[in-house]
């Protein structure tokens, strides 16, 4: 297994991970909106697919830990085809309503569980050895976020929102043929053995990592936080002179800002634990709410996204090794998946949040709002990320 070799795959498999994400979710109104559907019930439909994500995402970390024949990267497979084929399906049932509203939900659910696999893909080959570059295969992946998000724009305003599910089934083939090629083994039998003896149910897990388990309380608070700001930026831009065109400018500053963090992580991590970087990202979004709430042009919204590069650019790899550093061997996978569920959750509470807060509060709420529950995150991870992990030295 070449370093360089499997770097390269991973990337591909990152970057076609977040192309998935940007066709399937981020283009989700627009084509729940063609199909018919209320603006109230889009967001019911993404949010029941968030949430069923949530609910599933660990016992498909289960699988990958204790299965002797489902490697990750058979799941990823496996999850690959069935959601290949749910878009197909969808596709011929355009306009039955109430069977688009669950074929949606599924396909948004199978979008989130995929995510903790394909990070737990790094974490495999680093456990053997193999030092993938996750950073710069994570910073791949918002590259062509950013690049999809573009063409398809204008590829679906040209030539129909057809184009999303087709792009969405290319995709999703193209993941199958890499992690095809990224070898994988089957646990021996005695590992199998171990994996069964150790198995936990989701109470016995979190008992076991009391203090991981305030870690993700403390992240989804911040990844409320972050869900509230972006995903009501329309309305704090407006008040300050700015529209749809400068809202797009914000995100493609925070966008390419996060790029040096991604691509510099491996060496920094090997510098500074993963606890106290998870640490500095909870301090960041902190800071990055704080300033939005100061802000009154948008120069000053623009220049706030120079937080971006220790918040969510820092928070999404540092997680990863985090998992891996505080996990026993038998509950990697699992911990993945809990971990990016507080993005998902922090997405669902996010967006229901800020509707509420923007319809019957205003702006200045919102924002305020941000910045609490951002404070409350950064503390909660603040006390809780170090202790586990000394816990875990310990038992070694």
């Amino acid at each position: 297994m070449k370093r360089v070799k499997l770097t390269v795959q991973y990337s591909a498999l990152q970057g076609l991970y977040w192309m998935l994400f940007c066709a399937i979710y981020s283009f989700a109104t627009v084509f729940l909106l063609e199909q018919g559907f209320s603006g109230t019930r889009i967001g019911i439909i993404v949010a029941l697919g968030n949430v069923l994500g949530v609910v599933l995402q660990p016992v498909a970390g289960a699988l990958a830990d204790n299965s002797e024949r489902i490697t990750v990267g058979r799941l990823i497979t496996i999850l690959s085809a069935v959601m290949l084929v749910v878009l197909a399906i969808l596709k011929i049932v355009s306009g039955a309503l109430p069977v688009v509203a669950v074929l949606f939900i599924l396909a948004d659910a199978l979008l989130q569980i995929l995510q903790p696999l394909v990070n737990s893909v790094s974490v495999y080959y680093m456990n053997r050895g193999v030092d993938l570059n996750f950073g710069i295969a994570r910073g791949i992946g918002s590259v062509m976020y950013a690049v999809v998000s573009s063409v398809l724009g204008k590829l679906v305003a040209g030539y129909g929102v057809s184009l999303i599910l087709y792009s969405g089934i290319i995709i999703l083939t193209g993941m199958m043929i890499i992690i095809s090629m990224m070898p994988m083994r089957e646990k021996d039998s005695d590992a199998k053995k171990e994996a069964c003896q150790e198995e936990k149910n989701i109470l016995e897990f979190l008992a076991n990592y009391k203090y991981f388990s305030v870690v993700l309380v403390g992240l989804t608070l911040l990844l409320l936080s972050h869900n509230l700001l972006n995903n009501y930026m329309i309305h704090i831009v407006t008040p300050l002179g700015g529209d749809e065109a400068a809202m797009g400018t914000a995100f493609s500053i925070a966008a390419m800002l996060e790029l040096p963090t991604m691509f510099l992580f491996s060496g920094l991590v090997k510098r500074i634990h993963s606890e106290r970087l998870l640490m500095f990202s909870g301090l960041f979004f902190f800071l990055k709410a704080g300033a939005y709430f100061l802000c009154t042009n948008m120069t000053q919204i623009y220049m706030t996204q120079i937080f971006q590069m220790g918040a969510f650019a820092l928070y999404i790899p540092a997680s990863v090794y985090y998992v891996n550093e505080v996990m026993e061997e038998q509950d990697k996978f699992k911990g993945q998946a809990l971990m990016v569920g507080t993005s998902t959750l922090g997405g669902v509470f996010g967006g229901l949040l800020g509707g509420v807060l923007v319809d019957h509060t205003g702006v200045r709420q919102l924002l305020f709002t941000g910045v609490l529950t951002a404070f409350a995150g950064m503390a909660l991870v603040f006390v809780s990320a170090g202790k586990e992990n000394k816990i875990q030295k310990g038992r070694d």
